[in-house]
């Protein structure tokens, strides 16, 4: 194979010797160097000590030759003399550039020098490789260092004056294959400036002492020839870690002489840059390290990089592939590396002569080629490629195009070569060693016009995060004109304002009967359970007994998270069920003021002052702890659903409130350091922003995409289209009840017993009078407004000593603000009128219970008659076993959907009524004033924590499934009765429900597990819904982060694969379809079952589904004809599929707006 380098060096000195004798040195110049590069070549494999020497005395005069030239070229003169043949000449002795006495470089007498300029001349890349900036994908940050390192120097010499100098050393890591020589190939192509490509080879020689010249001799050289770039490829095989005990003293020198001289890089204005690259950068030496004052990681390609990669690798050959199938690739090679998808193209490449070499018919094209084809092709001759080329006719066959089956195929087989651990090691090394990607706030800031008055100092000061590890963003503090040039900004794709997002057991679990799945062996509860939750929230009290982690193993490896200290919180804080911690407050205080201007208690730490998360992340995977209880109330063992399941802390939310930048920070982390499940119980003040604009779409779509499932509240605002993380890749859920109630019972004087709901731990050891609120208003006040007991409404002179009967202005009245009021007036007890929302449990700093309807007739009633009325209010009671349960809650938002009415939201309802569970015993707001290990509360912020940990259980069992399977399993178990088998209803007075209250139902923890049928569906059949939808390239691009092209003609937005069917505007008829995924052991068959709504008819096709094997995918068509309109109002049925065990519900909400 060598033999081949050294006959081309000869042909090509041949050619330069004929150049150079006719005087064409501009022609003979190149020929020379491109002789020395194969020669060069040809002694790396040459074994042969004598011809090895003839060859390496040829390469010398041949350089020397080629150095004369080169000079007169530079000089503009008329050439050297040739002596004909052999074109020597000695090299004129010239001076260094930079004006030293040359003691570290020859000057052509030193034969040694000589030598050693001769082996590194050919490493002068003479013909530029043609790789320009846009050739290379993706990178923008290494390409942006880089042109301010090598471009701007050369064509602004005036911006980099004074302290501004351009940066000397430059270390490009990463894994194999990510484009870092290809990006020092776009570098030669683009600087103006001598380039020597150096590698290992290049500077290590056998000889005692030569390897440390070799480099000294090369960084004089590039001084001699600045402006210059040393790339040096695979560093790393250079400069290991000094001390190891297979290092070389070859090595050591190496190593001292680069220290050396790179030191000297950047001074006394010498234009040389050192550029190194290395897949192993943890095997630098440290010193070595440390000479490359910027540091950048090459990553895996991102999809938009990998689409790019396969148009550039096919080139022109032909294909029928379409921009969509090329997005599809990108989307498909998540993990691969550019060298993994140029593989990929090659092995593609090979596919149509495969195809040619077994096909059986051949067709002839227009300019009379043979293509092969099939036998149904027009034109189609039965015959093999070896029987045309046996008839003279070799050269017309013609292998077909490329095809997208072409690259299924290969792709079928071939996998990443990058793997998750390669990938760690350098996320590690960028925490420790490497560089952020810059800012692209900062560079606006910088640069645009209009901000131009801000210097980097206050640009940083404005900006308050940089989004980069799970996706790309920033988020800033600017005027409304500086955001909206920012949007008009090329670079960014689009702005949108920061929201602030409001916070939305001992026996629920017990209620959703968790201890029936078994908790041994390699099951869900076993030690080993590697399942990581995210909580964003409030924070965590650690040393509640809820977060001890007896009985837990090692941290899962696969956690890259950290603990991060802070206030009032340590390393020590964090155990085996505490993973990770961290804390975010930039958003919340950019917003209002550093926290320390509330006056409120808090910790600038990962530690939870409020208690909202403590309670979150204990009913999520609580440890078990026995005889818990608040003030004697709702007695028992606490525990998580998924106690055996870890932690990872995320603190986003302070007083109440959580700062979409924060939030989106949060995110990002959690995606980054690996958790499973992600439990948000917040969101957005109704009405919710379009998924583009709102903080948790955006951070949940990027989760989704890495496999993590995101579980979300639907929020507290009672009323129809106000749910919120309506996403359809958000698990949302809504709140509904246990079997449980708190009655707080009023014994009047007429010895009757009224029953009230409160948590009243307060003993009323008497009977007090009662007056109502109406008959105390203070002077001025009406009396209308008296009955409300606000501030200032009620006369202290009347109220002193009493019961004030009091009731509702609205719905959202403050209830425990009221007993404050009435205390402040020297009053003794409060009974609140409040039918609809009696049985949330509430404390008070006074006795006090909150009764319906018909107590209050009768109380009144009472009062009416008895000229003294008198009351006392007992300590509750806590009353197990209550009928009808689960119900909905009263609080819970409800549907439909406002942002894509098709999607019905919520999806899933779980218990979210009175639930206890891990307090800060620093909050006592909620507590009436008293400290408390456990607290009681109700929201869908209660009950979005109990999904969160069906989903992880559900994980444990299938830890390969989908988020989407996940959501797909708990919604299609779920139940629409209650424990004695009616439909769920709703509030204290049972008012009836529809899927836009539960979505699917009521969750069902043991059923989620082995649910026989699932719904998928992927990051790209999300993108297909949003096209459908109407969303515009740019929404598209700042949800994904990537450039999207939707499909023409787009899938019908009701063709989503989602669990449920929802159709908002429907004319007629219509047919949906649905694809189902079977998991399940041996042959079964599913039969479909329908209860049509109102005025509809409905007709499965098939309605059987027969399965043979797990995995095994069926689709099937949902024919709906309408018969009577819905006047704008949705009706309800459901699509149950059955094989006589397992049950896979699926609701239909309608909308008919004509028939």
């Amino acid at each position: 194979m060598y033999s081949n380098f050294k006959e081309q060096a000869i042909e090509y000195v041949k050619q330069a010797v004929l150049e150079d004798n006719a005087g064409n040195y501009a022609k003979a110049f190149p020929l020379y160097m491109n002789a020395l590069e194969y020669f060069k070549t040809h002694l790396k494999y040459e074994k042969n000590p004598k011809i090895k020497e003839a060859i390496t005395q040829k390469f010398t005069e041949y350089l020397r030759r080629a150095e004369e030239i080169r000079a007169v070229l530079d000089d503009g003169g008329s050439g050297p003399t040739s002596n004909g043949d052999a074109a020597v000449a000695t090299r004129p002795k010239t001076k260094p550039k930079d004006g030293g006495d040359g003691k570290d470089g020859g000057d052509g007498e030193d034969p040694e020098q000589t030598k050693l300029r001769a082996g590194l001349n050919s490493a002068i890349i003479r013909e530029k490789p043609n790789v320009k900036w846009n050739d290379v994908a993706g990178l923008e940050s290494a390409k942006q260092a880089l042109q301010e390192a090598v471009i701007l120097p050369v064509k602004f010499p005036q911006f980099f004056t004074g302290k501004r100098r351009p940066w000397r050393a430059f270390l490009l890591y990463g894994p194999p294959g990510t484009g870092k020589s290809y990006l020092a190939k776009a570098v030669a192509t683009e600087a103006d400036s001598t380039f020597f490509s150096i590698s290992s080879s290049d500077l290590v020689s056998k000889w005692m002492g030569e390897s440390e010249k070799l480099v000294s001799s090369l960084f004089q050289m590039a001084r001699e020839s600045a402006p210059s770039i040393i790339f040096i490829d695979e560093i790393d095989s250079l400069c290991g870690q000094r001390g190891e005990g297979n290092e070389s003293e070859a090595s050591r020198r190496i190593k001292t002489e680069l220290l050396v001289q790179m030191q000297g890089v950047g001074h006394n204005d010498q234009k040389v840059l050192v550029l190194a690259a290395t897949n192993t950068p943890y095997a630098l030496d440290q010193a070595i390290r440390r000479r490359f004052d910027k540091r950048i990681y090459i990553p895996l390609p991102d999809a938009k990089a990998r689409q790019h990669m396969f148009k550039v690798h096919l080139g022109d050959t032909p294909h029928n592939l379409t921009e969509s199938d090329f997005e599809n690739l990108g989307r498909r090679t998540e993990g691969f590396s550019g060298s993994d998808v140029a593989v990929c193209v090659k092995d593609v490449l090979f596919e149509p002569v495969r195809k040619t070499q077994d096909a059986m018919f051949f067709y002839k094209t227009s300019n009379d080629m043979w293509m092969p084809c099939g036998p149904k092709q027009p034109g189609a001759v039965q015959i093999s490629m070896q029987e045309l080329a046996a008839q003279g006719l070799a050269s017309q066959i013609l292998p077909p195009p490329i095809t997208k089956t072409d690259f299924d195929k290969v792709l079928a087989r071939q996998k990443a070569t990058v793997g998750k651990s390669d990938l760690e090691v350098h996320e590690r090394f960028t925490r420790e060693f490497g560089e952020e990607v810059p800012n692209p706030l900062t560079r606006y800031v910088e640069y645009d016009a209009h901000i131009a008055g801000y210097c980097h100092e206050r640009a940083k000061q404005v900006s308050l995060y940089h989004y980069s590890k799970s996706f790309r963003g920033f988020s800033a503090m600017l005027t409304p004109e500086q955001a909206q040039q920012l949007a008009a900004s090329g670079s960014v794709v689009s702005v949108f304002e920061s929201r602030m997002n409001a916070l939305h057991t001992t026996h629920s679990w017990e209620f959703l009967e968790i201890d029936s799945i078994r908790q041994y062996n390699h099951l869900p509860m076993d030690w080993k359970s590697d399942v990581i939750v995210g909580v964003i929230d409030t924070g965590v009290w650690p040393e509640s007994e809820s977060f001890n982690d007896k009985g837990l193993g090692p941290e899962p490896e696969k956690f890259k998270g950290e603990c991060v200290p802070g206030e009032n919180f340590t390393l020590a804080n964090c155990n085996r069920k505490i993973i990770g911690a961290r804390f975010y407050s930039k958003g919340w205080e950019a917003e209002n003021d550093p926290l320390e201007s509330s006056k409120a208690t808090f910790f600038r730490s990962a530690r939870d002052s409020e208690g909202h998360g403590s309670h979150t992340a204990s009913t999520i995977a609580g440890s078990v702890v026995g005889n818990v209880s608040l003030f004697g109330m709702a007695r028992g063992t606490a525990r998580g659903g998924a106690p055996n399941a870890r932690l990872a802390i995320y603190k986003a939310c302070w007083f109440g409130d959580c700062n979409d930048a924060d939030i989106l920070s949060a995110m990002d982390d959690a995606i980054n350091d690996g958790v499973d499940i992600l439990s948000l119980s917040f969101g957005p003040t109704p009405p919710q922003p379009i998924y583009f604009e709102d903080s948790n779409s955006i951070g949940a779509f990027h989760a989704f995409k890495k496999g993590i499932l995101i579980s979300a509240s639907a929020g507290n605002s009672f009323f129809p289209q106000t749910a919120c993380n309506v996403a359809p890749w958000i698990l949302t859920v809504a709140a509904s009840s246990v079997d449980r109630e708190f009655n707080a019972y009023i014994h009047l004087g007429n010895s009757k017993l009224l029953k009230g709901f409160s948590l009243n731990h307060l003993a009323m050891e008497t009977h007090y009078s009662l007056i109502a609120g109406s008959s105390a208003a203070a002077p001025g006040v009406p009396a209308t407004n008296g009955s409300f007991c606000k501030n200032n409404t009620l006369d202290p002179t009347i109220i002193k000593g009493k019961i004030v009967v009091c009731t509702l202005e609205k719905i959202s009245d403050d209830r425990r603000e009221k007993g404050i009021f009435i205390r402040q007036g020297g009053g003794v007890g409060m009974i609140l009128i409040d039918p609809l929302v009696k049985d949330v449990g509430f404390q008070f700093v006074i006795p006090a219970t909150l009764i319906g309807q018909e107590e209050a007739q009768e109380l009144q009633a009472y009062m009416t008659m008895e000229k003294n009325p008198v009351a006392r209010i007992y300590k509750t009671q806590t009353i197990l076993k209550t009928k009808p349960s689960p119900k909905m809650t009263v609080f819970s938002s409800m549907g439909p959907n406002i942002i894509t009415p098709d999607i019905i939201k919520p999806d899933i309802t779980g218990p979210g009524l009175n639930i206890i569970a891990a307090w800060s015993p620093v909050s006592t707001e909620d507590t009436g004033g008293q400290s408390v290990d456990y607290n009681i509360i109700s929201g869908t912020s209660m009950s979005c924590p109990h999904v969160s940990a069906v989903a992880a259980i559900v994980k444990s069992w299938q830890p390969a499934w989908s988020p989407a399977a996940i959501m797909s399993a708990i919604m299609t178990t779920a139940t629409v009765l209650d424990k004695n088998q009616n439909p769920i209803g709703r509030d204290p007075n049972g008012t009836p429900t529809t899927p836009f209250d539960y979505g699917s139902g009521h969750i069902n923890p043991m059923a989620a597990i082995n649910p026989g049928l699932i719904y998928e569906f992927d990051s790209n059949d999300i993108i297909n819904f949003l096209c459908s939808s109407g969303a515009s390239l740019v929404q598209l691009k700042n949800l994904t982060g990537e450039g999207i092209y939707c499909r023409n003609p787009t899938t019908p937005t009701y063709n989503f694969n989602y669990p449920s069917i929802g159709i908002s505007k429907m004319n007629g008829s219509l047919s949906v379809y649905r694809t189902v995924t079977y998991y399940g052991k041996g042959p079964t068959v599913y039969v479909a079952h329908v209860n049509c709504p109102s005025g509809v008819d409905v007709k499965v096709i098939p309605d059987k589904l027969d399965f043979t094997e797990t995995g095994e995918k069926k689709t099937f068509r949902v024919d709906f004809k309408a018969f009577n309109k819905s006047d704008g109002n949705f009706v309800f049925g459901d699509l149950t599929w059955s094989n006589g065990i397992l049950r896979v519900r699926s609701p239909i909400a309608l909308n008919v707006l004509s028939l």
